[in-house]
Parts: C-alpha cells; structure tokens; sequence
C-alpha cells in the first residue's frame, strides 16, 4: 500500500542547502522548482506563479547584478532610490511594498530589518547559480514578510566536480568603472567547497537635478560555502557571506541644495549551517539548520539638519524540516512538517528593541496519475510583541496531454512592522509600537501553453489581493491605514527557441495598484514589458544577446515641500548588449553596453538614473572546462 515514490526521491536531493543549490549544480535542473513549496518539485507540478533565472544564462547575456534580472520578471518592478547602482534599490512584486518580500540567500532570510526592504544594490550574479521568484502570498510558507512573494538565490557550490575550477573576470568602464570577480571551486572525495571575492568601483556620476559633483560607490564581497557528504545518509554543509560596501548619494531634502553630500557605509554578513539527512531509503529525510545575521549601516549628511546616524540591527534562528515521501495507490505524496525559531535586534541612536517568534506549519503535496497535483500548506506564528497569526496557502497545477497546463495559488499573506515604524524616530518621527501587521488575501490563476513540440512556451496569469492595516505615514509617526487596498493585474511571458542558435524570450505586466483611499500608489507604473534576444554565429565562438525592458509612466511623491506633491515619472525603455568571442578554451573577451538609447529617466523624483555606459571586460576558466564559456 505505501512505497517511495522515485520522483519524490529525485526531489529530496534537490533539499535546500546540501540538497539543494548543490544539486542543482551538477545534476542542471532548470525544470525543478525549489522555492514553491517546502520541499522541491518538478516546474510543471508547482501552482504558484514562478520564475526560475540560471546563473549561466544571465552571465552569457551580460547581465550585471540580481535587480537588472529581476527587471526581465513578469509582475516585478524595480526602483533605485539613488539613482546611481550601489544606491539603495528596491523591489516590489505585483504592485505590493518592497517590505513585503521575503528575500533569502542560501536559505538565510535578509530583509532590512530597520526598514524591512532588502537592498539589492550592487548584487553581482557571478557566483549565483540560481535565482527563483515565487509570486503572490507565500506567508503560508514563509511566514511573515512573504506576502508579496518570495525572491531565494542559490549561490555556486563545488559539490560533483571532478576537477577544480577557477574562473575569473576583470572589467573596465566609463565613468572610471573597474571590476574584478574570481570564483574557485572544487571537491576532493566528501569534501567540497566554493570561495569567491569580488569588487567593483566607480567613480559614478551627478544623480541629482542639481550641482555638479559626482556619486560614486564601491563594494567588496566574499562568499564561501563549504560542505562534506559524511556518508550517504548524512551530510553538513554551511555557508558565509560578508558585504562591504560605501556609497556616495544627494540627500532628499525639502528644498534641493546643489552639491549637497551624503554617503551611506554598510557592513552586511551573514550565515548558515546545514545537517541533513536521508534515511530509508528516501522515505524520512530531515534538515537541522542555524543561522546568523549581522547589519551595520552608518550614515553621513554634513549638508543636512542630522550630520550623523548609525544604525546595528542583529538577528538568528533555528530550523527543523521533516518529510515524509509516500504513495497511496497511484497517487504520490509528500508530507512536510517545520518548527523554526528566530529573534531579531535593533539599535540606533540608543533605542533599543528586540522580537521574537516561533513558527510551526504542515504542507501536504498530493500529485495524482492523471497530471493533477495539489498542495496546501497552513503556518502559525507565536510573536512576543504582535498577537499571533495563522496564514494559509492552497496550490494546484493541471497538466494536460495538448501541452496545456492550468495552475493556480490562493493564500494569506502577513507583513511585520519594521523596526524602524515601531520602534525609530527623525527630526519629527517617533515610532509606533502599537502597529498592527499588514495582512492581505491574494490568488491567481493561469494557463501555460506548450506550441511546436517545446520550441514555443506561453504563459499568462491574472492575479488580485486585498491587503488590509496598510502601514504608512511620513510626519510624526506610522498607522494602520483602515480600508483594503486592491491590487489586480495581469502576467504574460513568452519564449521562442526557433533554431539551437537563436532564443527570443519576452514579457509583459499589467499592474493596477491603489491606496484604502482609491489613490494610486508610486512607484509602481501599471504598464511594464521585456525582451530579449540571444544568438550565437556558426563560428560557436561568438555570441550576442539583447534585452530591452520598458517601465511606463508612475507616480511619486516629490518631498519638495509639505505635504509632498504627487507628481508623474515619465516612461522610460533601456537598451543593454553584449557582444563576447571564445578566443581559446580558457579565455573569453567581451564588450557589453548599458541604457544605450541613453535615456534619461528618473526611478525616483529628482534621482536621475544613469546614462549610456560601456564595458570591455575578459573572463578566464581553468579546470573543469565546458565546450564553452557560458558563464
């Protein structure tokens, strides 16, 4: 009556950590999902909208850092708040706030936890092996500060290579630009391993309307990740990141200062360290994790009323994770049980604040003969200062024999006040530490269609939430703002490969967002669109690729005066190429070019973007060598 199901065997070795981005690596299974449900599945069983980018193919199109990757997904929106690259950057998902993300690398969530937001500025994605985007609330599976979706990245790791690898990349651009990137990984019977180091300067440009002087940015950032299979029952596997980074910007102030000056010096690292292990032969797989978090951020601001502020917040947890994999019938099924724990720090100015929550949840997967497969997923989190929150989230995905396939998620979603809107204050702020979460329901639902037997893959989804406690206020504190707030929309994609040689992909968002008061929210523009075209020449040692991505037109609020005036941002369409020849086995050149229309555009009022940009830059491969060098 019961037995393992070899699919859902096959799934447990892509297990997050040791099980997971390792496997991914050397196994390449880009039609395996990670991140949607507590365990992996197979792409075509996952009902939550989701998109999966692989390192190697963002590296051969050229593309530079996670947020211009992130530009290519249908149903996200990118901001940068300084307008220079290192500035803060933003992300939302479906017309949501940026703190309504759950962000992890490695399994390791963060988020800001002063401000909630994750800032994915200068984000380089040489060492990322893969990147998912899951869309819609996902609280259900995450917890808090899911409720928009969930964006998990999954760096390089040495495991199943039979040889060392070095690869190295140094670049040169305008405006001063330099960078260098080396990733070296390997493994040597159990052990394996992956150590990388990057950093990247420029001396930037003038990102405000006014004065002449420039932003400029630096980041240096090390990543290793280290693992052992002790047998083949049990593994350890742990993983460090340290972020160092320092960027000049021009202050938002209410009346705009030329050459006004302020620079923001961070100090990110985080953690985590994995044992898993696998037992009858599939049937029982377990995960025991720890993590740690650390964030420093001090701010300068000699031209502004508040020269000086420093800011340290803190955070770890623990996790269990028990599956079981079975059959009943003919009907195969995955049961997960999580107990995870975790406390978070703030310090700034002197005012301290700590929280702390548990969570437990259960998710049943349930995929049936007939293409059917159905998961639903319920979460409880006991939280010292909120009162406690149940979520919820259902999943189905239907695949047909025509290549049709019709998937669909509904769920809760649930954001904690940060830190900041709780606990922080300014020149007239003082936190609110009654704040309720931000709550919401949200569902999709769309249809997959497979054309000229997988050459043509199409794709378009519906999606509506109402959030309810909408947390907001700029003068003296923060509320609860009654009334839902609405957000519809829809999600289209496509991609084309009509020759082994040549790939169009392509995408487009609809995105209606609005206050409880019926006010339309900034920064997300209701129209947004992508493509990109990749091709190889018949030498196979050269290759191209362009990707365009169009925002349309968005509101803002301009802090020129108070209130702040709501103003319209024009639209805006970048243009960025690459252009790379294989010179030998071992040696790649490359030019590549940024906004080459040299648009001139603002993400945020008064932050001019940057212009038309060029890059000459060379990767070298040592080692384990592919045909070629597709990064």
């Amino acid at each position: 009556m019961f037995r393992l199901s070899g699919a859902r065997a096959l799934a447990l070795i892509a297990l997050p950590f040791s099980f997971s981005a390792a496997q991914a690596q050397t196994t390449a299974l880009p039609e395996t999902v990670i991140s949607a449900n507590q365990v992996p599945q197979p792409a075509d069983r996952v009902g939550a909208s989701v998109t999966v980018l692989q390192g190697n193919e963002l590296r051969a199109r050229g593309v530079e850092t996670l947020a211009d990757a992130l530009r290519t997904v249908p149903g996200v929106h990118v901001s940068n708040a300084n307008g220079n690259k290192g500035g803060l950057t933003q992300v939302r998902i479906r017309g949501a706030g940026a703190s309504q993300i759950q962000v992890l690398i490695d399994d390791v969530p963060v988020g800001r936890l002063d401000g909630g937001d994750f800032d994915f500025a200068d984000f380089l994605i040489d060492d990322v092996e893969r990147i998912e985007v899951v869309r819609g609330p996902q609280s259900g599976i995450y917890g808090g500060n899911a409720q928009s979706g969930v964006i998990a990245i999954y760096t390089l790791t040495g495991r199943g290579l039979k040889k060392p690898q070095l690869t190295t990349r140094t670049e040169l651009g305008t405006q001063n630009s330099s960078l260098l990137s080396t990733t070296l990984r390997g493994a040597n019977g159990p052990f394996y391993g992956t150590f990388s180091v990057q950093r990247r300067d420029t001396d930037g440009y003038n990102i405000s309307r006014f004065g002449s002087e420039r932003d400029g940015h630096r980041a240096f950032i090390v990543n290793t990740k280290l693992g052992v299979d002790i047998s083949e029952q049990i593994n350890i596997e742990g993983v460090i990141r340290h972020t160092d980074r320092k960027v000049q910007y021009d202050p938002e102030t209410m009346v705009p200062l030329p050459d006004a000056y302020a620079q923001d010096t961070q100090q990110n690292t985080h953690a985590r360290i994995n044992l898993n292990t696998r037992s009858l032969d599939g049937f029982f797989v377990q995960r025991f994790g720890y993590y740690l978090r650390k964030e420093d951020l001090t701010s300068t601001c000699p031209t502004c009323f508040s020269t000086f502020r420093e800011t340290n917040t803190s955070g770890n947890g623990a996790d269990y994770k028990g599956i079981f994999n079975y059959n009943i019938g003919s009907v195969q099924h995955t049961s997960t049980f999580l107990l995870d724990w975790k406390t978070e720090s703030f310090l700034s100015g002197g005012v301290t604040a700590e929280r702390e929550r548990t969570g437990l949840a259960f998710e049943q997967i349930a995929h049936f003969a007939t293409g059917l497969t159905i998961s639903g997923a319920v979460r409880h989190d006991f939280h010292d200062v909120f009162q406690d929150y149940t979520t919820w989230r259902v999943a189905g995905s239907q695949k047909f024999a025509s290549g049709t396939r019709i998937h669909s998620s509904v769920g809760t979603g649930i954001t904690l006040p940060t830190f900041f809107q709780q606990f922080g204050f300014g020149l007239t702020f003082i936190g609110n530490p009654n704040l309720k979460p931000e709550t919401s329901l949200g569902w999709d639902i769309g249809v997959e269609q497979t054309f000229l037997n997988g050459l043509l893959v199409a794709d378009i989804t519906y999606f509506s939430v109402d959030a309810d406690n909408a947390i907001t206020g700029f003068g003296n504190t923060a509320i609860n703002a009654a009334g839902i707030s609405k957000r519809r929309g829809v999600e289209l994609t496509g991609k084309y490969n009509p020759y082994s040689w040549l790939t169009f992909e392509a995408t487009y968002t609809y995105t209606h967002a609005e206050t409880p008061a019926g006010i339309e929210e900034i920064r997300r523009p209701k129209n947004a669109a992508s493509f990109a075209a990749i091709f190889r020449l018949p030498d196979n040692k050269t290759q191209a690729s362009v990707i365009v991505a169009h925002n349309g037109k968005m509101a803002d609020d301009a802090f020129i005066g108070f209130p702040a005036t709501r103003v319209s941002l024009d639209s805006y369409t970048l243009v960025n190429a690459i252009l790379s020849y294989q010179a030998t086995p071992n040696t790649q050149f490359y030019i590549r070019g940024e906004n080459l229309l040299n648009e001139r555009y603002e993400e945020i009022f008064s932050y001019r973007a940057n212009g038309a940009t060029g890059y000459i830059g060379m990767r070298m491969k040592f080692g384990e060598l592919a045909p070629q060098i597709n990064y």
